[in-house]
């Protein structure tokens, strides 16, 4: 074997070593940004998740008062309405 074909097979081998190194290191930063970003996800549906149930609790609790309120409405109109009256 000659002496080019030997450094061209070293140099090619360097070279092919290097480049899969730089893959690898590419592709774990990759990844850990990747996480980093999910686990930020996670965190903020589960926030997301709270505010939603916090919303749901006023709105069952402004559905099941919405029927006293109006109850209560109608009462003091009726009550004015009859001031009202008194006062004519």
């Amino acid at each position: 074997m000659s002496d080019a074909v030997l450094v061209a097979i070293i140099t090619g081998g360097i070279s092919l070593f290097g480049t899969i190194i730089t893959v690898v290191s590419t592709s774990r930063k990759q990844q850990m940004e990747t996480d980093k970003k999910l686990a930020v996800m996670q965190a903020d549906m589960a926030s997301m998740k709270e505010d939603i149930k916090s919303h749901n609790g006023y709105a069952r609790m402004f559905s099941e008062n919405i029927p006293a309120i109006k109850q209560h409405m109608e009462d003091v109109d009726r009550r004015l309405d009859n001031l009202e009256r008194r006062t004519e």
